[in-house]
């Protein structure tokens, strides 16, 4: 079956509104559209009404970094994903390993926000992943089993067109992350499509799996080339525009010859 190309990245803690404007606008004005291929930039929350409107009807989603399952409440510094929708974000973060293993996320919140999300019209970016300890136990793929089922628990095929799916193995993504080799992600990729496939059917063979963890221009092409990932999410190596449009042309290339 054939999938669309997703590919993007997430800025993190950087960036003022004025910084992400630049970015946006630059990798903007070099990006033009590709069939079968959709783009993100996820900037801070406090660049989102900014950068939103720069993207509107544009091949490139704005994305938020996290969200509250709730409407609105008694949560003070959480964003709803009304507030997110309302301003034009069309995309939303979830399950990231910085925030289940820096801010104590569990699965089971992860699956409220992400049955939030649909429900108030945003696309998802469902992040799962093992750490190192997990890996060397061997229970990489039981791990990301896991975080895939309880996620989308409840879940209706129906909405599988809003979601996709990155792989980030916890101990290749960051600055001091040891990077992942294409031997390392081809199985666990693997056992993520197997999942879906069991949950949803052929609905599940049409879910993007991107992969990210220390993703450049070097290696880009080789993860594309695997027949289970469709795209991939990239950090620091993408935060400028050209850094944005290298590794896009060297995931393009790998995906290319993969078809």
């Amino acid at each position: 079956m054939s999938r669309r190309f997703v590919f993007g990245t997430n800025l993190k803690m950087n960036q003022t509104a004025a910084e992400s404007v630049r970015f946006v606008q630059d990798v903007l004005d070099g990006l033009e559209p590709v069939e079968g291929c959709q783009f993100f930039v996820i900037p801070p929350f406090t660049s989102l009404p900014a950068v939103a409107p720069l993207a509107a009807g544009s091949p490139l989603w704005i994305g938020a970094q996290n969200m509250h399952w709730a409407t609105d409440g008694a949560y003070t510094g959480e964003i709803s994903a009304g507030m997110l929708t309302s301003i034009g974000v069309q995309l939303v973060l979830l399950g990231h390993a910085e925030r289940r293993g820096l801010f104590g996320e569990t699965d089971e919140a992860i699956d409220r926000k992400v049955t939030a999300a649909l429900a108030a019209g945003l696309k998802v970016l469902l992040c799962v992943g093992e750490t190192a300890a997990e890996k060397d136990f061997g229970v990489g793929e039981e791990t990301v089993s896991r975080q895939l089922k309880i996620a989308l628990h409840g879940m209706d095929a129906v909405a599988l067109p809003q979601v996709q799916i990155a792989y980030e193995p916890v101990w290749s993504i960051g600055a001091g992350g040891t990077p992942a080799r294409p031997a390392d992600v081809t199985p666990i990729a693997a056992h993520l499509r197997t999942t879906l496939t069991a949950l949803y059917g052929d609905h599940g063979q049409g879910v993007p799996i991107l992969y990210g963890g220390s993703v450049d221009p070097t290696n880009a092409g080789d993860f594309t080339a695997l027949p289970d990932i469709d795209g991939l999410f990239v950090g620091r190596a993408a935060w400028t525009a050209d850094g944005y449009r290298d590794v896009l042309a060297a995931g393009l290339a790998g995906l290319a010859g993969r078809r």
